[in-house]
């Protein structure tokens, strides 16, 4: 019988987004603002339903849930967490908070769904869900022409990845006469469909179509474009959900899929892998040294970010190395607690300056030293200096791309980290040495400031003690790999 017991984390995000929408809606309960703490107290308790949740695989497989989805769920609904925290100081500009906070909880179902795929039919759906909430979100300053304008962009781009996604399923389907990831995994690991026959040009080419849909979820180069505008003109707390949440649904899909359909080493499927990796790693550092805005710098920064990702994935995910999962989604949940951090503090200084600007951070350990010394701390994690969080994920990243055989890839990534160190220090050195044009002390919202203050000590507690968070992706990595093993070992058995 089948357990369908792991959905109850799923229906308590549904359930709670109508209710939250319903409350919205009456105006003593907006003024109380603590919509925000109504969600992120979901958002815990939906967590530790994942925690404690049984594994099973309902609808003959299409949805999975094991070890792998249940720690990327846990990337997804610590972010909603945190971002719901820092929202409840912004939730009186706003008469939508309701319908706001019901937004990010269906995009976070829908990267649930997306970590918990076990076909192209559930990639996509998830896929679709989180997209149409995030545009919605990034449209929601009204009265800001860049929030318009970042929607626009996000619905117009998102529209042909989707589509694309789509189409490559389709071909897929078409050649292996099944959705399923076990299915695809059995029939490219069979002799009965050789690569060189008149299907592989069509295999190729739904292969590339999905990845390729795939890669502007993360943003990689060439996919990229879309990302530092996006980023600048959202809001900065949908920019923090945007930014990590989304990025993590997309490499938790990415992952499954490859593992599928490289299961036969294919040198293609790899070769494109360290394309968009080297590209992203070398556009995004160069691109960010000349950003004077630190929502466009963080968004360049996210695109090198997502090329270090891929330098562990270029290491041979297909053949089932566990080290290279566990160290995608430990690195994962550090940037997501580092860039959650760095956007808050965009938020933070915007509503105290009213600029997002760089410069706008001059002087700020004698105008706020606290929120100074968490700035400081975001922007070493996100460089890579030790003992922090950033750091020990990069670490991993790059050993386990070592050990795959991707040496020059590391090397590279090494050279793009010392890039990317100039532009982190530039911040820094706004912070602690540049002298401050305003003299007054800046004030924080205590939301914004209690959530940048809880990513603070999860990048030290981290970077000091990364055992169980180690043990998590390996735990992580047997599970995935398990999902298709059974089916190649029974193909090859015949």
């Amino acid at each position: 019988m089948t357990d369908y017991t792991p959905l109850i984390p799923y229906t308590i995000l549904i359930v709670l987004a109508i209710v939250v929408a319903l409350l919205g809606t009456i105006p003593a309960v907006r003024a109380g603002r603590w919509l925000g703490c109504l969600t992120a107290v979901g958002a815990l308790l939906a967590l530790y339903t994942v925690s404690h949740g049984s594994e099973s695989s309902p609808w003959e497989g299409s949805v999975r849930f094991d070890s792998y989805s249940k720690a990327f769920n846990g990337v997804f609904l610590i972010t909603l967490a945190l971002i719901s925290i820092a929202s409840v100081a912004e939730e009186k500009k706003t008469a939508y908070a309701g319908e706001y906070y019901a937004l990010l909880m269906l995009s976070t179902m829908g990267l649930m769904l997306m970590a918990s795929c076990g076909s192209l039919i559930t990639l996509y759906l998830g896929l679709e869900l989180s997209t149409i909430s995030l545009i919605a979100l990034a449209a929601f300053s009204r009265h800001e022409r860049r929030s318009a304008e970042a929607a626009v962009k996000l619905l117009v781009l998102g529209s042909v990845a989707s589509a694309v996604v789509l189409y490559g399923s389709s071909i897929l389907y078409g050649v292996l006469g099944t959705t399923q990831f076990s299915g695809m995994a059995a029939a490219l690991a069979s002799d009965g469909l050789p690569l060189g026959s008149i299907s592989g040009p069509a295999l190729w080419l739904g292969i590339t179509f999905i990845i390729g849909g795939l890669a502007f979820k993360v943003a990689a180069v060439p996919f990229h474009l879309w990302a530092p505008d996006v980023y600048e003109g959202s809001p900065a707390l949908v920019t923090a959900f945007l930014s990590t949440a989304s990025k993590a649904g997309g490499f938790a899909a990415l992952l499954r899929f490859l593992i599928a359909i490289q299961s036969s080493d294919n040198r293609e499927v790899t070769a494109i892998i360290v394309a968009l990796s080297a590209l992203s790693m070398l556009i995004g550092n160069l691109c960010a040294l000349s950003q004077t805005n630190l929502k466009r710098m963080l968004g360049y920064s996210g695109i090198a970010q997502s090329g270090y990702i891929l330098v562990a994935i270029a290491s041979g995910v297909g053949s089932g190395r566990g080290a290279t999962v566990g160290s995608v989604l430990m690195y994962l949940l550090l940037y997501a607690l580092t860039n959650v951090g760095a956007f808050l503090l965009a938020q933070a200084v915007f509503d105290a300056t009213g600029s997002d600007k760089i410069v706008a951070l001059r002087g700020l350990h004698r105008r706020c030293p606290s929120l100074a010394f968490c700035a400081v701390v975001l922007m070493f994690s996100l460089g890579g200096i030790p003992p922090l969080a950033g750091f020990v994920g990069k670490l991993y990243l790059f050993a386990a791309a070592w050990e795959g055989g991707q040496q020059g890839l590391v090397v590279l990534g090494a050279l793009a980290s010392v890039i990317a160190l100039y532009y982190y220090l530039m911040v820094v050195r706004q912070i602690y040495i540049t002298d401050p044009e305003d003299g007054r002390r800046l004030s924080v919202a205590r939301p914004i400031g209690l959530a940048i203050t809880l990513c603070t000590i999860g990048i030290l507690a981290i970077g000091i003690y990364p055992k169980p968070l180690i043990s998590l992706g390996e735990r992580a990595s047997e599970a995935i790999v398990s999902s298709v093993k059974p089916v190649q070992k029974q193909v090859a058995r015949y």
